[in-house]
């Protein structure tokens, strides 16, 4: 989610073009016929993981968090919450993997530090390296959730 300090906010041209390929993609793609998987757009600088879960509840799940991406969460079928909330402000669970751009985090101290995005069908949320995330939550109940997860190199 783009709420950030201005520090965290600067994404440099090469990023923003990413992102405007990424959500070109997205309004000319048919994605309801999309197989689970990855698929390229642009090699590593731009990929799509796209992914059918059963949303869990929230205290089931840690943060996650990136260096290197971006995250774009587009929801195509089903509805979901993701839990935003400065990286920095979160107690690492699990070291930074390098080979696979993530590491783990637990909830901040401030549970007022974490903000809920409710996507529908259509809708989409990014998550630059600043925010931990916590995605594929329920609304209310689990369910099945079709979604993407766009990854954009910041490079």
């Amino acid at each position: 989610m783009i709420a950030a300090k201005l520090e965290n906010a600067q994404f440099g041209e090469a990023c923003a073009a990413r992102i405007a390929k990424a959500l070109a993609w997205v309004a000319s793609t048919d994605l309801h016929a999309l197989e689970p998987g990855r698929h390229d757009i642009d090699g590593d600088a731009l990929f799509v993981n796209c992914m059918t879960v059963t949303t869990s509840l929230p205290a089931s799940k840690s943060f996650e968090a990136h260096h290197r991406y971006l995250d774009i969460h587009y929801v195509i079928e089903g509805e979901e919450l993701i839990g935003v909330a400065p990286v920095g402000e979160c107690p690492e669970l699990q070291a930074y993997n390098e080979a696979d751009d993530y590491a783990l985090y637990g909830d901040p101290a401030d549970a007022a530090r974490v903000t809920w995005v409710y996507l529908k069908e259509g809708e989409l949320c990014m998550t630059p390296p600043a925010d931990a995330h916590k995605p594929a939550c329920p609304p209310s109940e689990p369910a099945l959730l079709k979604k993407i997860c766009i990854k954009v190199l910041m490079d």
